[in-house]
């Protein structure tokens, strides 16, 4: 025992020290600080004195790796409730799990507190194991975020933060963003249902000052939505914005109106010819009459027009088509014939737009939880193991057409960490347990190859083709869910093998389509010719050598596995 376990149990500072060095005393005086405070000895115990209680009521000490790791690099930080035996060791009452871990450690000695008044008092030692742990909290994520801030604004360093806690190197960025909320922020969290996460906070953090992406992210964590998948629309709205203004001082520099509908009697380009020749916004760059305005749900997609097409001396496409049908021609602005039917409703365009972002937006979510949270493990789920000999022995689209080379692309070191090359230098190291991992790798790689590449980006359609099936990806998407993924509702519905119809359980978040611009034609936004799906989904027409998605699809609820 070291010096400053030699004080008497339940001693004062006035008595000398114990003639027992190993008898573990109250903390006495042992030096004065500068300032004159006085200084107390940490009391500490032999590891080999102690002994477990036999009628300790834990059954499970839990000795997860993180545990013994803190353990291993800390010390046992709080004391152990112990008391004498009649063998004349100690006994724990409370802290089996610190003795443990602290075993396996191999520590020497640890600080604990001794009951004397418990020797001969068995109840009272049953008692104190349900008084110790009955109103114990750990911290919430606020707090912990709180105290890992605290400690780098005392002067740690990430590193000492990193070794002292074994968090990632993310986790503690998350944290330590997310202590920069607001008051506001913070009272509105903590009245929520349910407690965030350290990685839901720096979201959160990320959009502080923006109450309404706040809200919006609050709203979505009330319902228990994910805020990965809304935190990413809303920097794909950023970048969508920012691209609007740019587009708009563009076509103003360039001398274009830019109006927030389209204007009473105008007509879109996208209908009208001039001396037979279609209209294009390059063809009429200097058309006096020439305006532009950018439908709400797309604003990086300019829909130009003319304000009095029959003064600047253009007509209907199909105008003669329809008077050769015997169409009565309906007197529109300015004299000019009505337009034709034609294009997909805005309702649909509408949904194809909400649902090519969320499908883009989960894509990115999905690919940083695989970097970030499934292929870092050091075991592989059970789930892995399942997955791969299926995928393998049955050997679907995705694979098939991309497994060969899943290996050199750029995508699989991003979401494994290292390059295939890497990985096969390693594989004589890695534990046996981590190696379905690395078998699931390429063909994850292949699965968001397919899925978000090219024609890929179709995947969330049942209307057109994709190289990786919706029922392959539903799949697939159902098994990231059995190992933790948070499947979003585009995503979900892939699996449910439903049509999108937007996201729930939040309303629609996009503004109505303006009345000004409801019976107007349609734009190059959506090819007029492109199969749009309806407003409750979309439609069954497929490519004819697309494979049917529309049987034996795979159910699940959201983060459910699949039987």
């Amino acid at each position: 025992m070291s010096d400053r376990t030699d004080v008497n149990p339940g001693g004062t500072a006035s008595e000398p020290p114990s003639e027992a060095a190993d008898q573990p005393g109250s903390a006495s005086p042992s030096g004065d600080h500068a300032d004159g405070a006085p200084t107390l000895a940490r009391p500490m115990i032999a590891v080999m004195l102690l002994t477990a209680h036999p009628g300790n009521v834990r059954r499970d000490l839990d000795l997860s790796p993180d545990f013994l790791a803190s353990i291993q690099e800390n010390g046992v930080l709080v004391p152990l409730r112990i008391t004498a035996d009649a063998e004349g060791a100690y006994r724990v009452i409370d802290g089996h799990r610190r003795l443990a871990a602290a075993v396996q450690a191999g520590l020497a000695e640890v600080p604990a507190d001794l009951a004397d008044d418990r020797a001969a008092d068995e109840p009272g030692q049953f008692l104190d194991m349900w008084v110790a742990h009955r109103h114990r909290k750990a911290l919430t994520s606020m707090e912990e975020a709180d105290a890992l801030f605290a400690a780098r604004q005392a002067g740690a360093t990430k590193a000492r933060i990193r070794k002292s806690t074994r968090l990632k190197p993310s986790e503690i960025t998350a944290a330590l963003a997310a202590a920069t909320l607001s008051d506001e922020t913070r009272a509105t969290v903590e009245a929520l249902p349910r407690e965030l996460t350290l990685e839901d906070l720096a979201v959160l953090a990320e959009f502080e000052g923006d109450s309404n992406a706040v809200t919006q992210l609050l709203d979505a964590a009330r319902w228990h939505g994910t805020l990965d998948h809304h935190a990413e629309r809303l920097r794909q709205e950023r970048v969508d914005k920012a691209e609007h203004e740019r587009l708009r001082r563009e076509l103003e520099d360039a001398g274009i109106s830019v109006t927030d509908s389209l204007p009473p009697g105008a007509q879109l380009l996208t209908v009208l010819c001039h001396d037979g020749e279609d209209l294009t916004p390059e063809s009429r760059a200097a058309c006096p009459g020439r305006g532009a305005f950018f439908r709400s749900y797309d604003p990086t997609t300019p829909v130009h027009y003319c304000t009095d097409p029959a003064v600047h001396g253009h007509s209907f496409r199909h105008s003669e088509s329809a008077a050769s049908t015997g169409a009565a021609e309906v007197a529109g602005p300015a004299g000019l014939a009505g337009s034709p039917e034609h294009g997909p409703s805005d309702a649909a365009r509408r949904l194809v737009i909400q649902g090519n972002k969320a499908w883009k937006a989960a894509g990115e979510v999905r690919k940083r939880w695989l970097a970030t949270h499934l292929f870092p493990r050091r075991t592989a789920p059970r789930e892995v193991a399942q997955f791969v000999v299926l995928q393998l022995l049955t050997m679907p689209d995705p694979l098939r057409s991309g497994l060969a080379a899943a290996h050199s692309r750029l995508l699989f070191s991003e979401i494994t960490g290292k390059t295939a090359t890497g990985w096969e230098e390693a594989s004589g190291t890695v534990a046996a347990g981590r190696l379905p991992l690395l078998m699931l790798a390429p063909i994850a790689t292949a699965y968001e190859q397919a899925m978000t590449e090219g024609e890929g980006k179709n995947t969330w359609r049942t209307d057109r083709y994709s190289p990786c099936p919706r029922q392959e990806a539903g799949r697939y998407l159902a098994f990231l869910a059995s190992v933790g993924y948070q499947l979003s509702d585009i995503e979900q519905a892939a699996v449910d093998g439903a049509s999108y119809a937007g996201d729930k359980p939040c309303s629609d978040s996009l503004p109505d389509v303006e009345d000004s611009e409801s019976n107007n034609h349609a734009d190059d936004s959506a090819s007029a010719d492109e199969p749009i799906p309806s407003s409750a989904g979309v439609t069954s027409e497929t490519r004819c050598d697309a494979p049917d998605s529309s049987t034996d699809t795979t159910r699940t609820g959201r983060g459910q596995a699949v039987a």
